[in-house]
């Protein structure tokens, strides 16, 4: 096992998770907002990260005034009594989005909580950069550094049976056979888990709002839809990868022209195309889907995107989806009639051309446990502190009842 963070002249990770039951910090307490607004003024400063906009929006997300939000917010979950820390949480990030154990940690450490985050070994350039950054600001807030430690080490239960035995929360970020492995691996009795497992997600878009907008109009959203899904090449559990379509079927027909024309010029504008691996698996995933179902390819195979037309996103076409690029499109006369669409598993809706009200109304009518999230277009990879269905500040704290 490695220690990642903070840097030690012995690099000791053991003497650096020994060290952490000696250290406390209260929730919002004063070296932590202070180490998050040194944080974030470095991250928005640097210009090797300003090409990685997941991570300038994470500077954005912990500066001081959102962090004033998110302060006032856990002082009125508190009204009935106090909110404490849980104590030593267990946080095992994701491998293929590199801000996610970032808003994990801190969010974590706002509430007042010692932590341990495994990251995976894979590296990139945009991570060894942030992670220098991490290491340069909490060696200027050694009382924070004190406090947490950030690890990498290969698959080894007994480290992670280690470590859980003496986290008081552990926080799993992965796929499903990453959170059933966990699960394996034994708490305190006392302890509890906050898993974010396999997730899915979709656009939802109104035909006739297609048809309605200006050209500029459409552009930003094709803008905003390029954001959501190409940005981490849709592997994230929030970028769309089924696009259901409301409306009569000439208007449809009309408003995808018009659309996914919009979205090859946003791709073109940045300049931005495929590799030869990306293409294959597209190829690959879309011959998977078509064995047990009828879809109907749009365009041709070598197309970017490569859009197939299906009657549902059935488990069988959600399993082989690669991402880079491939959308399953549906489409529906009414928005009523796309309810039997939805599964467990999905998490965003991406949504253009419905009101709020409307949307509210819709997703109390969706199955059990379908859908936590509904965003406008452009918003789908924009973290919040509800997340899965899940009151993070909540879940990061113990509520103790003053009666």
């Amino acid at each position: 096992m490695d220690l990642i963070l903070p840097s030690r002249s012995d690099g000791d990770a053991h003497a650096q998770l020994d060290g952490l039951a000696a250290n406390r910090l209260h929730a919002f307490d004063a070296s932590t907002l202070a180490f998050l607004a040194d944080f974030s003024a470095r991250l928005l400063q640097d210009h090797a990260l300003r090409s990685a906009p997941e991570l300038v929006a994470l500077g954005y997300w912990f500066r001081p005034a959102a962090i004033e939000t998110l302060r006032r917010r856990h002082e009125a979950l508190a009204a009935n009594g106090v909110l404490r820390p849980r104590g030593v949480v267990f946080h095992v990030a994701p491998a293929n989005v590199d801000a996610v154990f970032v808003y994990s940690w801190f969010l974590s450490l706002l509430c007042g909580n010692r932590n341990i985050v495994r990251i995976s070994r894979r590296d990139n350039a945009h991570r060894a950069t942030l992670l220098k950054l991490l290491g340069d600001t909490l060696a200027a807030h050694p009382q924070v550094a004190a406090c947490n430690a950030v690890v990498a080490y290969e698959r080894d239960d007994t480290v992670s049976a280690a470590l859980s035995a003496h986290c008081d929360l552990r926080v799993v970020w992965g796929g499903n056979e990453t959170v059933a492995h966990f699960r394996g691996i034994a708490l305190p009795p006392l302890a509890t888990e906050l898993v974010f497992p396999d997730r899915q997600s979709w656009a939802l878009i109104n035909a006739e709002a297609v048809m309605a907008a200006d050209d500029d109009t459409l552009a930003r959203v094709a803008s905003a839809f390029h954001n959501d899904a190409f940005w981490f090449a849709q592997q994230a559990c929030s970028s769309p990868r089924a696009v259901i379509w409301v409306g009569g079927s000439a208007t449809i027909a009309q408003a995808q022209t018009r659309f996914w024309h919009a979205v090859r010029e946003e791709l073109a504008r940045r300049a931005e195309t495929p590799d030869a691996s990306e293409l294959a698996n597209r190829l690959v995933a879309a011959h998977r889907a078509a064995a047990p179902a009828e879809i109907k390819l749009t365009g041709r195979l070598d197309d970017w995107p490569l859009r197939l037309a299906v009657q549902a996103f059935t488990p069988e076409m959600r399993g082989a989806h690669c991402g880079y690029g491939l959308f399953c499109e549906v489409s529906r006369d009414t928005l009523a009639e796309t309810r039997e669409l939805f599964a467990a598993p999905d998490q965003t809706v991406a949504y253009f051309g419905f009101d709020r009200a409307t949307l509210a109304a819709w997703a109390q009518t969706l199955p059990d446990r379908a859908v936590d999230r509904v965003v406008p277009i452009g918003e789908a990879l924009r973290f919040s502190d509800y997340w899965d269905g899940h009151d993070l500040l909540m879940a990061f704290s113990r509520h103790v009842v003053i009666a």
